[in-house]
């Protein structure tokens, strides 16, 4: 059951996608050269999305992930290309977190959208883990020099700003950079979900006081910004497959094939209510999952993590039995079931992938 501000949230974020939001319009701003849409950003702004994660005191709304998910799942369901928990939600863990250095003035233009700052950790052949990082941050007389390279920067084609990690000395560390800083290079793409990516490269010289945090400080708000990812990305993962799932049933009520609908066919039936029953259980994890993690659970980082697989293997095969319980028709660009399927593969390695979900959450029952 919702509470009262996550049902408003929910109702409010549902109308106004469904009313601002249609897949045509969508399909222009991604077919275009443009990387997100500004009136969409404008608008999301000023409904209180970007607040949603930040306190009060930061001129945030105070929610806890248990309301940002019902508004992520919205965002899965209409296939929505703005960053908005890219920044708000996973740059927003690093910023705020006990003993980080990040100024207010920082957090409240965040909150209000006037800027969108995006995490860049991801490294050509490196591994995935919490501190894997070959970018050096050396000290100089005026601050620091960082250097290195960052690869598949989701949302990276409209960020305003980056926090980029690195190795300070034997310490793991990141800064906050402007993306027109003087010796960094951007590279933006878009993504086959049609959203954006970047590549960016960089040798750059940085204030003392861009460096946010280092060190164990460091290290417990970068743990923290990819829990918060692995559940923003099950919460729109379990929205996608829903949304897949309402589009299937719909079509098969009104394909006719031998003469009557395919949704009269038994066997087509059962997969239809195999696919329920995915959504369905998903739905209660994500919702276990944020609840225990608003209230530091014992058990948080298992549910977080089972949370993070079951959601990525539904909703892959959600959204591929709807791609084939529709037909050919799935696999066009025109039609939008195959970009649910598109979407939840992306999200699938966003941040924390299925992968390492599994094999950290095997060692975490095995700990136990």
């Amino acid at each position: 059951m919702m509470t009262e501000d996550q049902q408003m949230l929910h109702d409010a974020a549902e109308r106004y996608l469904r009313d601002n939001y249609d897949f045509n319009s969508r399909r222009e701003v991604v077919s275009s050269s443009e990387f997100m849409s500004e009136p969409h950003w404008t608008a999301m702004a000023s409904m209180g999305w970007m607040a949603m994660p930040f306190t009060e005191e930061q001129g945030g709304l105070g929610f806890g992930m248990q309301e940002c998910a019902v508004v992520a799942e919205q965002f899965g369901r209409f296939l929505v290309i703005e960053p908005v928990f890219d920044s708000v939600v996973v740059a927003g863990a690093l910023l705020t977190h006990e003993g980080v250095n990040t100024p207010d003035a920082v957090i409240e233009k965040m909150a209000t959208g006037e800027i969108h700052i995006i995490l860049a950790h991801a490294e050509a052949d490196a591994a995935p883990s919490v501190t894997n990082t070959r970018a050096l941050l050396q000290p100089t007389e005026s601050g620091y020099r960082l250097t290195g390279e960052k690869v598949f920067v989701a949302g990276g084609g409209s960020a305003t700003h980056f926090i980029i990690t690195a190795c300070l000395g034997e310490a793991f560390a990141y800064a906050l950079v402007e993306r027109d800083a003087r010796g960094l290079t951007v590279e933006a793409y878009k993504t086959y979900d049609g959203r954006s990516g970047a590549n960016i490269c960089f040798d750059i010289h940085i204030q003392a006081s861009a460096l946010m945090a280092s060190g164990e400080v460091a290290i417990n708000a970068f743990s923290r910004a990819r829990a918060r990812a692995a559940l923003i990305a099950s919460a729109e993962a379990l929205g996608a497959m829903d949304a897949a799932l309402g589009a299937t049933v719909d079509y098969t009520k009104q394909r006719v094939q031998f003469g009557q609908p395919l949704a009269s066919f038994q066997a087509l039936q059962h997969r239809m209510a195999n696919m329920l029953i995915e959504v369905e259980l998903c739905r209660s994890l994500v919702a276990a999952a944020c609840r225990a993690h608003d209230n530091s659970a014992t058990d948080e980082w298992a549910l977080i993590l089972a949370c993070k697989v079951k959601t990525a293997n539904a909703a892959r095969h959600v959204t591929q039995e709807a791609i084939q319980l529709h037909g050919g028709i799935a696999t066009t660009d025109e039609y939008i079931v195959g970009h649910y399927f598109k979407r939840v593969a992306a999200l699938d390695s966003w941040i924390v992938s299925r992968d390492e979900a599994l094999e950290t959450f095997i060692a975490v029952v095995d700990a136990a």
